[in-house]
């Protein structure tokens, strides 16, 4: 325990039960770990008032999941959340420290749509995110720099000071370094020419607030940044002019990541943690909370209903082949207290 808190610091055809569509949450409150902001706004449309209509209280522990995962290790087994959004590499952390209580997948009849490979008995995806590179097209043009195709292109004397990168809190932090780290010939295990290559982009800050960035977009005063599709739609929608890259990454184009939903040990409430994890898996929510947010639904009933939505297709890969040769980070080949240490002794030089 004191190890994993020192490293936070620095198919099958699935049933629901006979009585499922009828239960009731009534007098419970359901703790739920989510991101904040218009983030857990569309939560909450799409998913946390259908456990209102089932009697529920929700309420939510806002964070990113690296932020909730440290509020659990300080409850010392007694959670202060029911269920919550697990990213990559806290998903690697809750398993190694079992951290993690089984899923009653009967309870879960929407995860018989899922690919039966992602399903697992202690996390079920439910969204994926498509990392990249979003810039302000208006500015490039302004100042004459070429659209990146791959990471390393933001190592530019033009955008020196006018970028922002990815904290190791934020989530999109890996994919990033990864891909750098790739471009100059190292990997997941050899991160530290990522890091060499962070430190010549010369980046004006290091990010973990979403809502900032977003903030310094809108100012002009950061123009270019690794980040998730989801963000070029909603400035896009906002009225900016951005663009999103999905950036060649060892012979891959495109970097993904997959986001899962799990019931943390000690959760009060499981039943209705498994309600609320059925109701994100179902496809007209699936759908309806990517158009919200620029996620890929896990579930294919939802990605073909999005198909058509010209503003997604602008920005993001729907295709199941395109989705299916994307990159994804190996992390089997990360260290991550090494990772993180690392990276702190370089951004501090």
């Amino acid at each position: 325990m004191f190890k994993l808190a020192t490293y936070l610091i620095a198919s099958s055809v699935f049933i629901a039960s006979p009585g499922f569509a009828q239960q009731r949450f009534d007098g419970i409150t359901l703790r739920v770990g989510t991101y904040g902001g218009s983030w857990k706004d569309a939560v909450q449309e799409q998913v946390g008032k259908k456990l209102e209509a089932m009697g529920a209280k929700v309420e939510y522990v806002v964070g990113n999941p690296g932020e909730n995962l440290a509020k659990l290790i300080a409850a010392r087994g007694q959670s202060p959340i029911d269920v919550m959004e697990i990213g990559p590499a806290e998903r690697v952390a809750m398993l190694k420290h079992d951290f993690l209580a089984d899923i009653p997948i009967q309870q879960v009849p929407n995860a018989a749509k899922l690919p039966k490979n992602l399903v697992e008995a202690k996390l079920l995806p439910h969204i994926i995110v498509e990392n990249g590179i979003v810039y302000r097209v208006d500015k490039f043009k302004e100042a004459g720099i070429a659209v990146p195709t791959k990471y390393a292109d933001l190592v530019n004397p033009k955008l020196a000071g006018r970028t922002a990168f990815p904290d190791v809190t934020n989530t999109q932090h890996w994919t990033a370094v990864t891909g750098l780290a790739y471009d100059a010939s190292g990997s997941e295990s050899n991160p530290g020419p990522g890091f060499t290559l962070v430190q010549r982009i010369k980046p004006l800050y290091y990010f973990s607030a979403a809502a900032e960035l977003a903030q310094k977009f809108s100012t002009g005063d950061v123009i270019a940044a690794p980040w998730h599709a989801g963000w070029a739609v909603r400035m896009s929608r906002g009225g900016l002019d951005v663009g999103f890259v999905h950036p060649m990454v060892n012979g891959k184009r495109g970097a993904i990541e997959y986001n899962y939903l799990g019931i943390p040990k000690g959760a009060k409430n499981v039943q209705a943690a498994a309600a609320f994890i059925n109701a994100f898996l179902d496809a007209q929510a699936q759908a309806d909370f990517a158009r919200a947010t620029g996620v890929v639904p896990v579930n294919p009933e939802a990605r073909k209903q999005l198909s058509n939505d010209p503003v997604l297709a602008k920005f993001m890969l729907l295709n199941d082949k395109d989705i299916e040769n994307a990159f994804v980070v190996n992390w089997d080949h990360i260290n991550q207290e090494q990772w993180r240490a690392d990276w702190t002794r370089s951004i501090s030089k």
